[in-house]
């Protein structure tokens, strides 16, 4: 008995030294303008779907070199889950520019920059898959060569 209190006196001890959880991620309730239209994007309106942010920059060349990705992704599975590019830029003329000369087919959010800081996002592009609950399940840092397929491999797993 003696051996058994010391045991679990000493998880204890270590439980206490280790750091917190991290915070879940979670879409939360988010709403952006749409580039090129009156209204807003609205995450609550996607309850139940999955959704993929992209966060871009229309001066990124990293996230151009994304965008064939994003449309074939968006081709292949926008019917299932909700696909977005979410410019940090702070007005909708530069994304619009980089949405026509790349010709991206998602819905393009802008002025995101708060949205991607609390989320935890310090660069472009960085793109993060939530589940039908909104939940993070994924996320990319950078430019990946292998979008396309890690995109569709994670989306697999969550539909």
């Amino acid at each position: 008995m003696k051996k058994l209190v010391l045991l679990l006196a000493a998880v204890i001890g270590v439980a206490a030294c280790l750091p917190p959880l991290p915070k879940a991620i979670t879409l939360g309730d988010i709403r952006l303008p749409l580039v090129g239209q009156e209204e807003m994007w609205v995450a609550d309106n996607y309850e139940g779907k999955p959704v993929l942010v992209v966060f871009m920059g229309s001066w990124c060349p990293w996230c151009k070199r994304t965008m064939p990705a994003i449309n074939a992704i968006a081709a292949q599975y926008g019917d299932q889950v909700e696909i977005v590019g979410a410019f940090m830029d702070e007005t909708s003329d530069p994304v619009k520019e980089v949405l026509k000369e790349h010709e991206l087919k998602v819905k393009a959010l802008f002025d995101a920059s708060e949205f991607a800081e609390d989320l935890g996002v310090d660069g472009v592009p960085h793109s993060i898959l939530f589940d039908k609950k909104h939940r993070a399940v994924k996320m990319w840092e950078g430019y990946n060569p292998n979008f396309e397929e890690e995109f569709e491999q994670q989306i697999k797993r969550i539909l």
